[in-house]
């Protein structure tokens, strides 16, 4: 990618900063101010967004001091579980909506609801969906610091050469089943030697693109809602029909087999992207001319996928409540800052801030925000993370051409009762 080098010459010196941070055992300052760890799991733009918020927090007072602690994204809840089951982890970390069942169910997390009210933080500031994500068994145990749900990109040179922006700037898009694959048929008329849609052909990307069709045509939860015996409520024709329609993208608009969708449409040789909002940030510092839009409403129910970053409180088996009051008061000021947040793309958590001028006055973010009421967030289940990868692995398969839409959704589903049994 453009700038790649340098965005990963930052990443890597913030990494040796940060991670001398993380030797240090004491909880109090030279200065005397109480110091809390704080682990995070942001590459790339994000990690800059984040490092600014944490100065900023550790300048606006003189009582707490953050360091930041940056921690590789692959092994990142594998060190996070064990080092708190040691007692030796963060005071804060960062845990994705879809992960925080399985953490709670550990005993890993500490519950908010008390807490929040010491430092006047209302869970009714946050959007609705993203309320409900963020209880387990009743209690919350974590604070949303933003959606990200899954949108659309589109170079806007290449969509204007192919007559298919209107005088606004914005992607002339049908919002229907055969209006949206006609628009990347259309772009690939104009411009065949340009790639249609940049997707990988299989991966998380054409999970969460499945997941978004999945629910618009009416789908089902995956899951029952039972944290640890949960029943398997998809809805087998729906999802059928989900990777049906994806599949007809494959071999046509989308060549198979892409190896980096990222610099196949950061170097303009894609007509456009479908991933997640943290691409915002990126394209932006490229200077690449872009819009984003939120993935269209194609089918009967407004829906799409998307996850939320948030804040938890791991457990110490040896705190003071000033400690405890210490680490609530950062939470509240890191989901205070969605403005500063909202740089790297994600939607703010508050609907307060993402209806401010300030907000609505950013380029590109404030064309997509409406979608984060629509999030269909995941089934408040332990077994998500590994249900995850059973249904991007029978997605695959079915895009790979190797099994049919009928035989995927049903490996999908025999995977899915092995994985809960």
């Amino acid at each position: 990618m453009i700038g790649q080098s340098k965005r990963w010459l930052l990443v890597a010196c913030c990494s040796l900063i940060l991670l001398t941070a993380c030797n240090r055992t004491e909880l109090t300052t030279s200065d005397g101010r109480i110091q809390l760890n704080y682990w995070v799991l942001f590459g790339g733009g994000d990690l800059s967004y984040m490092q600014d918020i944490v100065t900023s927090f550790n300048e606006s007072q003189d009582e707490i001091y953050v360091n930041i602690v940056l921690q590789d994204f692959d092994d990142y809840y594998t060190k996070l579980v064990t080092s708190v089951a040691a007692n030796r982890g963060p005071d804060v970390a960062v845990s994705h909506a879809a992960v925080l069942p399985e953490l709670v169910n550990q005993g890993l997390t500490v519950p908010l609801n008390d807490l929040s009210q010491e430092v006047g933080l209302d869970f009714n500031d946050f959007y609705e969906n993203l309320q409900e994500a963020m209880q387990v068994d009743g209690s919350y145990h974590a604070v949303p610091l933003d959606s990200h749900p899954f949108i659309l990109y589109v170079n806007t040179e290449l969509a204007e050469e192919a007559g298919l922006l209107d005088d606004d700037g914005q992607p002339i898009i049908e919002e229907t089943p055969e209006g949206f694959l006609n628009f990347f048929q259309e772009a690939k008329e104009a411009l065949p030697d340009k790639t249609g849609i940049a997707i990988p052909t299989g991966g998380l990307d054409v999970y969460r693109w499945w997941w978004t069709i999945y629910f618009q045509m009416g789908g089902t939860p995956i899951f029952s809602d039972d944290l640890t015996n949960p029943d398997i409520t998809l809805d087998e024709e729906i999802a059928v029909e989900a990777a049906d329609y994806l599949l007809q993208f494959f071999g046509d608009v989308i060549p198979m087999h892409m190896s980096d969708p990222y610099e196949n449409f950061q170097s303009g040789n894609a007509f456009s992207l479908m991933t997640g909002v943290w691409g915002t940030g990126i394209w932006e510092a490229a200077e690449l001319p872009f819009t984003a839009v939120p993935f269209p409403q194609l089918f009967e129910v407004d829906a799409a996928q998307g996850g939320s970053h948030t804040l938890i409180m791991p457990i110490h088996s040896e705190t003071t409540d000033e400690r405890q009051r210490a680490k609530m008061e950062f939470i509240q000021y890191v989901s205070d800052s969605g403005l500063d947040w909202a740089k790297a793309g994600h939607i703010p958590s508050k609907p307060e801030i993402v209806e401010s001028q300030e907000y609505q006055a950013m380029p590109y973010r404030s064309d997509y925000a409406s979608i984060s009421t629509d999030v269909v967030y995941t089934d408040q289940t332990i077994y998500q993370m590994s249900a995850e990868t059973d249904m991007t692995r029978s997605l695959d398969e079915i895009m790979a051409g190797r099994l049919t839409p009928e035989e995927g959704i049903q490996k999908m589903i025999n995977d899915l009762e092995i994985t809960i049994r």
